[in-house]
């Protein structure tokens, strides 16, 4: 019978479709057929369920190897032959001064304002199926426990910048309140963070139950509004007071900085991107040839680099590109030949004006008219893109997946996946976090971005603080506008970090701690989840040994505080890694896009700067250096730098104190040693592959069972290393990536390799102290012999990018690792359950995981 839809289908009728026959015949009224008519249908039934439950059994059993087989909820997403039924809402109450009643926490996300008891919850038992498989819910265990003190290095609160931003209005040191409009001729904040305590103070309350400190704020004011303009900074609190009690101290000179050489603020860097724009307005026809552009306004990406001010004013170059990211993204790879600079003295955007344009590398032509005639009378040699290139840039440069080529085999079934079989081993107080024998506190600022403080490991501190500074990156292009390009990120603001991705970023099983910044327009704190910490299965072992008789081993697990973010066109991600034997590991990565070059086709596909990675692009050649404060105290504070230099000899110069004579019994005269030697003053370290050595920090005054100094070990991963001159233009500002590790005492007015602000000239002040320094002026040869001593650790890579780089970048990675160096008496890990067999007797083991169904607990904290 034909399939006819049904007309009442729309009417909410239980019957979508219905047969009828054509044409109509008449009913039969018969009995008899009636009944044979059911019973037919009955065999047919009954022939149709054996067959299907035959080639059932044949599916499920028949075709193992396609299959993964599932036994004990090993399918943790509820995908094939298990099917896995969501929970039922769960309520959890809440320890809360703002709201008392329960929080919902159905959500993906939990947001833990209040406290959370650490309780244990059992999710309820599914069935499996027939093949009586249960298959249950994992215990989760809410990591978030109430926080008992005052914490010293926490960034920021939301309630702390409104406090902060409050009382600088009060001062009048600051103008701009709510519903005030931003402007050049304002004294506003531009941005907020954490002002560390003093060390000396915070080791007293730390350690000693000493007061506690406070808790303190820098501003950063941009004064347009007072007759000697400048860029200031100003410590605020204590901020966990009256606000009566909250003072408010000046960190830097009047004029110190003066208001033509202050960074971009967020006033100028809108204004200087319209301005240019406007001028590029003016020669819509040019552009319209040349690079098929429609609209400046939306199809034209600026990239300013500066400002520079050489005393005749304030300077950015700036370069065009096209949007390939949409509307809403500029676009530092579609890089155009076209460049000039803005001149942006003053207050009046009127007496700003564009010149030195480049076309091609031709120019420099002086302003906008001058280039529009050279245009017009046919010798300027110019370029012509194809119409409709912005579409296909859009296609290149979009990071989606290439939809009209082949899939990789098996790519739409998903990767392997970990998951928390008891809960999170991690606990989190405020935003100190303890994980098998360790605890630190996770912190970020608005400009440097991660750190971690108070790191301790069985009690005991290894680490004051290990902080990310600043990421510095010098470009070389054959393009106007673009060769020695300098990018200093914490003045942009390597703490101005957007949500973590869920699931890229980190795994679904992690919990999230906020991180915060300073709204200058919107007057509010920007408090987002950024920080993860997730312990990790490396799925090999932290140690092991296999025998005639002998099976032991532990598996590697490690904790991990991850910190991604994005400055311009890259995106970094920092991790500090703690291991279950001591160790920290600090990396540092980046991915993202690579800043493009424009390719002339003229040009070799290969050039002095870089390749040809793209249709007209060339990647320019370029480094990454992270700079890393990182201030150990090894069993106490005062501390030494030993160089361990491995050598090479004959064996009396080896064994140069032993009375005996060796030639007797060495059955070469050659042998490799060790030789050992103090830093005794302030200094810069390069790493060096032709004269290996240990970098080690000891404390001379404790030593462990065997009698050697206690220590802990700096190694370096593989690093580029500085190869600008010293007389290179921009070197005070890149002077700590000279060195890969440099040593100074610890002073708390020395608590960032360099100021947040462009070098400044001191002669002005008559004097010769700046309020804030870089490294290269803190090495001035101090004794830094048994003292509390810092180190600034310098590492990164060169950069020259290929095809492989576009769209994106794929991940580069670079960092150190802190090892315990006889720091302990013996191996670490030997206060944790692991595999131990001997002669077929099993002494211990490592507890054996639930099967069980894990879902995603993220925390913001």
């Amino acid at each position: 019978a034909p399939l006819k839809r049904n007309t009442m289908a729309n009417n909410y009728s239980n019957r979508a479709y219905e047969f009828t026959n054509e044409p109509k015949e008449k009913k039969t009224s018969s009995l008899k057929i009636l009944v044979c008519g059911q019973l037919l249908g009955i065999i047919v039934f009954i022939i149709g369920f054996a067959a299907g439950l035959c080639i059932g059994i044949f599916v499920y059993n028949g075709n193992e190897s396609k299959l993964a087989h599932t036994e004990n909820c090993q399918n943790q997403r509820g995908t094939g032959r298990l099917e896995i039924k969501q929970s039922e809402q769960r309520v959890i109450t809440t320890v809360t001064n703002d709201n008392p009643s329960p929080t919902n926490h159905d959500k993906k996300s939990l947001d833990n304002k209040g406290e959370v008891k650490n309780t244990d919850i059992e999710h309820t038992p599914t069935s499996a199926g027939s093949d009586e498989q249960t298959c249950k819910r994992c215990v989760w265990r809410n990591p978030i426990l109430p926080s008992t003190k005052p914490n010293l290095f926490a960034p920021l609160s939301a309630e702390e910048m409104t406090l902060v931003h409050r009382t600088l209005v009060e001062f009048k040191i600051v103008d701009v309140d709510h519903g005030q409009e931003l402007t050049f001729k304002s004294n506003f904040i531009g941005t907020m963070f954490l002002h560390p305590p003093n060390k000396r103070e915070a080791l007293q309350y730390l350690d000693d139950d000493g007061k506690f400190p406070g808790r303190y704020a820098t501003a950063v004011v941009i004064r347009g509004n007072i007759d000697q303009k400048d860029y200031m900074q100003y410590k605020i609190g204590p901020l966990e007071g009256q606000s009566p009690d909250v003072k408010v101290t000046q960190l830097l000179k009047d004029g110190e900085v003066p208001y033509e050489s202050r960074p971009y603020d967020n006033v100028e860097i809108g204004e200087i991107i319209f301005s240019i724009l406007a001028d590029l307005d003016k020669i819509a026809a040019l552009l319209k040839d040349s690079f098929d552009i429609n609209n400046v306004y939306e199809d034209v990406s600026i990239m300013p680099n500066g400002p520079h001010n050489d005393g005749s004013g304030r300077v950015s170059r700036f370069t065009i590109g096209l949007r390939g990211l949409g509307d809403k993204e500029f676009d530092f790879l579609n890089i155009l030949p076209f460049t000039g600079r803005l001149s942006h003295s003053g207050q009046n955007t009127s007496d700003w004006f564009t010149y030195d344009f480049f076309y091609l590398n031709q120019g420099p032509f002086s302003n906008i008219t001058e280039l529009i005639n050279v245009y017009n009378s046919g010798k300027l040699k110019y370029i012509k893109y194809p119409e409709g290139y912005k579409e296909y840039i859009i296609q290149e440069t979009l990071p989606i997946r290439q939809v009209n080529s082949p899939s990789r085999p098996d790519s739409h079934y998903p990767g392997t996946s970990t998951y928390e079989p008891h809960g999170p081993r991690y606990t989190i107080s405020g935003h100190v976090v303890n994980w098998m024998g360790w605890s630190f506190t996770v912190s970020t600022g608005q400009h440097r971005g991660p750190s971690i403080f108070d790191v301790r490991f069985k009690g005991e501190r290894i680490i004051y603080e290990n902080s990310l500074n600043e990421i510095a990156l010098v470009y070389s292009a054959d393009g106007s506008g673009q060769d020695n390009m300098v990018y200093l990120d914490s003045v942009y603001g390597l703490g101005e970090a957007k949500r973590a991705i869920p699931r890229v970023d980190c795994p679904f099983y992690a919990s999230y701690l906020n991180s915060s910044g300073w709204n200058p327009r919107g007057l509010k704190a920007s408090i987002l989840p950024t920080f993860c910490i997730f312990e990790v299965n490396a799925q090999d072992p932290l140690w092991r040994h296999k025998g005639q008789d002998v099976e032991a081993g532990l598996n590697n697990n490690f904790l991990v505080a991850r910190y991604p973010t994005q400055v311009g066109n890259y995106d970094y991600i920092i991790d500090f890694q703690f291991y279950l034997d001591g160790r920290v590991k600090t990396t540092a990565s980046a991915t993202g896009f690579i800043q493009g070059s424009f390719w002339n086709p003229s040009s070799d596909v290969q050039t002095p700067f870089g390749y040809k990675v793209a249709n007209s692009l060339i990647g320019p050649i370029h480094d990454h250096t992270f700079g890393f404060k990182v201030d150990m105290d090894v069993a106490g504070k005062d501390n030494d730098f030993q160089l361990i230099h491995w050598k090479y000899g004959d064996v009396n110069r080896a064994m140069k104190n032993n009375k005996t004579d060796p030639s007797n019994y060495f059955f070469y005269n050659h042998t490799r040693y060790i030789e050992w030697d103090f830093v005794e003053k302030e200094t810069g370290l390069k790493v060096d592959t032709e004269n290996q050595k240990y970098w080690t920090i000891v404390n001379r005054n404790k030593k462990n069972k065997n009698g050697v100094n206690r220590g802990y070990r700096i190694i370096p991963m593989s690093t580029s290393s500085q190869n600008l001159p010293d007389d290179y233009p921009r070197m005070q500002e890149l002077s700590f990536t000279k060195y890969h590790c440099a040593i100074t005492k610890q002073k708390d007015e020395e608590q960032y390799l360099k100021p947040l602000y462009f070098p400044v000239d001191n002669k002005l002040f008559n004097d010769t102290s700046p309020s804030q320094l870089y490294l290269e002026d803190m090495l001035d040869g101090e004794s830094i012999a048994n003292e509390d001593i810092v180190t600034w650790l310098s590492v990164g890579f060169l950069h020259i990018p290929t095809s492989e780089d576009v769209p994106m970048t794929i991940k580069v990675e670079s960092g150190f690792t802190l090892k315990p160096f006889n720091f302990f008496d013996r191996t670490a890990t030997f206060d944790i359950p692991a595999l131990a067999v001997f002669n077929n007797t099993v002494y211990d083991n490592a507890p054996v995981p639930d099967m069980c169904v894990s879902e995603p607990y993220p925390i913001q904290h």
